[in-house]
């Protein structure tokens, strides 16, 4: 008997060991070999450094992290999201030494997995979230937090309570900020809707420019986006709607661009270029910051939005900072089924990886 704890309490110490040294392994797998030689770092774009939008937001992220921390920066430009393309790309930055490679893109997650198995000591960041290999994590902002936000402010401004939503894909990452949009538009006007236009591209000027159009008809006085450039923005003020904008502004707008649901590009890359260095990359676990690390906010607010409006739009960005966050409480989908109870919260694993359902209130245009 006694023989036998002994050999359950060995066997229990050998694998904590195992466990212990395999960590350690995985951290170091990743760290510079040297922390005074300059580190190569690469970047893959869908578009170009000097869209006024996606590209360019991401791109000057990565430039001031490295810059701030002394690595080198190899980029690749247009490059599709299609396995070959970027095998092709990632190939090219590994023969020119980088350690370290950012996937600036959604789709790049999707076929990530049988080019990072390729280069197992090369460390891969993706904001799709959807790779399995151990070399790969993701990196993402919370944005739907000022999508919430911005929608407090859009639904308290609006005149005819029809808002038109012009997004990419139905994916995720689209999906939650529609929802936290709607949610925060029915904070403040319950009797409001959402219609949302697909476009199916991530930067198709005719389509976004058509879908703006689409919406007006539709009875929609505001209009917001979520593409890589601005083109929605840019029509809903030359036609005289209000706005909301996203990411980051590019350019002055009139007092109808009521404000933007801004993500901190500079921080989120000196946050998880930081951790590559120093050898805390921890490739079990994935970046997703918000409010609190201070890599969302919310541009100013245009003259029209009233003082009340925003007390509360800083009321609640006090409230979704904790615990509670955007997606807690009581919510239900636009076809009357209960998605979370009131003293629930949807889990960070089904808000990036499965929300694939609207809140009442959101409706596709067809």
């Amino acid at each position: 008997m006694k023989n036998k704890e002994l050999f359950t309490r060995l066997a229990f110490l050998a694998l904590s060991i195992l466990l212990v040294l395999g960590i350690i392994y995985l951290i170091f797998s990743f760290r510079p070999e040297s922390e005074s030689s300059a580190i190569s770092v690469g970047a893959v774009f869908i578009g170009s450094s000097d869209d006024d939008g996606w590209n360019e937001s991401h791109y000057k992220g990565i430039i001031k992290a490295c810059e701030d921390q002394s690595c080198h920066v190899t980029a690749k430009f247009n490059v599709p999201e299609e396995a070959g393309p970027l095998g092709k790309a990632v190939s090219e930055l590994v023969s020119k030494g980088c350690s370290c490679i950012f996937l600036t893109s959604y789709g790049y997650g999707l076929c990530i997995d049988p080019i990072a198995a390729k280069y197992p000591n090369v460390a891969f960041y993706d904001i799709c979230g959807e790779s399995d290999e151990k070399n790969c994590m993701s990196y993402f902002a919370r944005m739907y937090q000022v999508r919430y936000l911005a929608g407090i402010v859009a639904g308290s401004v609006t005149q005819s309570d029809v808002l038109g939503y012009v997004t990419a894909m139905p994916v995720p990452e689209t999906i939650r900020s529609v929802n936290a949009y709607a949610m925060g538009v029915h904070r403040v006007n319950p009797s409001a809707k959402v219609i949302v236009n697909y476009t199916n591209s991530w930067d198709d000027r005719e389509m976004e420019e058509r879908a703006v159009k689409n919406l007006s008809a539709a009875g929609a006085d505001l209009i917001t986006f979520h593409e890589d450039r601005a083109y929605a923005l840019d029509l809903a003020d030359e036609m005289g709607l209000y706005s909301t904008g996203y990411n980051f502004v590019y350019k002055d707008y009139s007092d109808k661009m009521l404000t933007a649901a801004l993500i901190n590009w500079d921080y989120i890359y000196g946050k998880v270029l930081s951790d590559y260095l120093s050898g805390r990359a921890n490739f079990s676990h994935n970046y997703w910051l918000g409010i609190d690390d201070n890599a969302v906010s919310l541009y100013p607010c245009s003259d029209l939005v009233t003082a009340d409006t925003r007390s509360l739009v800083e009321a609640e960005s006090e409230r979704i900072s904790g615990w509670k966050d955007v997606f807690s409480g009581e919510i239900y989908d636009n076809k009357g089924n209960m998605r979370c109870g009131e003293n629930e919260r949807i889990s960070d694993e089904e808000l990036f990886y499965y929300m694939d359902w609207y809140v009442e209130g959101v409706e596709v245009y067809e």
